[in-house]
């Protein structure tokens, strides 16, 4: 255990030289770099437009966030609104050189408030993914929210997210370091993963009528995205 310990250390801390192209769709955009500089940057991909989905404006790394993550971290965020009314939001962040950009949600979301009540992988069908579908950890969630002085509601939601490097998909973050410490290892080769996170709030009326169900049909909606966007994130 040890010298598999002392392994991943050196694996993950080691430079190397060279670095795998991202396995989702690149665009260029502009940024404001911490010292006030205007540059020209690869930023993941996130479509205006996604079958009955309208994208709001794209928003990439906050500046904490670019205070705390390595340089050449990229991001990309939209808040997706679907023709029936329903939103949700979706949210990538690309590694570059340093695999510390990356990390689970497990470890953000209680942070912010929100308590994971379940976890687990559902597959989500889509023709053009590898074997016909695609598995995504789910989470179920709640966190409370005041509404008024003294008056409180729990809100309930579902995350779905998973990994994305050169010819590799996983929704499982230690399955993503065994890969990252094996192509470090044999082949010197770095992989610029990408996470991408999807959420969306379930209705309040509706959670209160039957939280699991209205947890499934927010998940059915989830799905529903994923399988629009999928093919428009992938690079073939």
């Amino acid at each position: 255990m040890v010298l598999g310990g002392g392994i991943l250390v050196t694996a993950l801390t080691s430079d190397v030289d060279e670095v795998s192209e991202p396995g989702i769709r690149l665009v260029p955009a502009t940024e404001t770099t911490t010292d006030g500089r205007v540059v020209t940057v690869n930023q993941p991909y996130l479509p205006a437009a996604c079958g009955s989905w309208t994208g709001g404006e794209q928003s990439g790394l906050s500046k904490v966030e670019r205070d705390i993550l390595p340089q050449d971290t990229q991001g990309a965020r939209r808040l997706y609104r679907h023709e029936s009314g329903k939103q949700l939001y979706c949210s990538i962040v690309l590694a570059g050189r340093d695999v510390t950009s990356i990390h689970r949600p497990e470890m953000c979301l209680p942070a912010q408030g929100w308590k994971i009540e379940s976890e687990y992988v559902e597959q989500v069908p889509i023709t053009s993914a590898k074997k016909g579908k695609l598995d995504v950890m789910r989470m179920n969630t709640v966190r409370e929210r005041e509404v008024a002085p003294g008056q409180r509601m729990r809100l309930h939601g579902v995350f779905a997210y998973w990994f994305v490097g050169k010819d590799r998909v996983t929704p499982h973050h230690l399955e993503r370091i065994f890969w990252t410490t094996k192509d470090r290892v044999l082949h010197g080769t770095n992989h610029r993963w990408a996470y991408i996170l999807i959420h969306t709030i379930i209705d309040p009326a509706e959670q209160h009528r039957a939280p699991q169900a209205s947890a499934d049909e927010a998940m059915d909606v989830v799905a529903g995205f994923i399988r629009d966007l999928y093919p428009e994130l992938m690079v073939n």
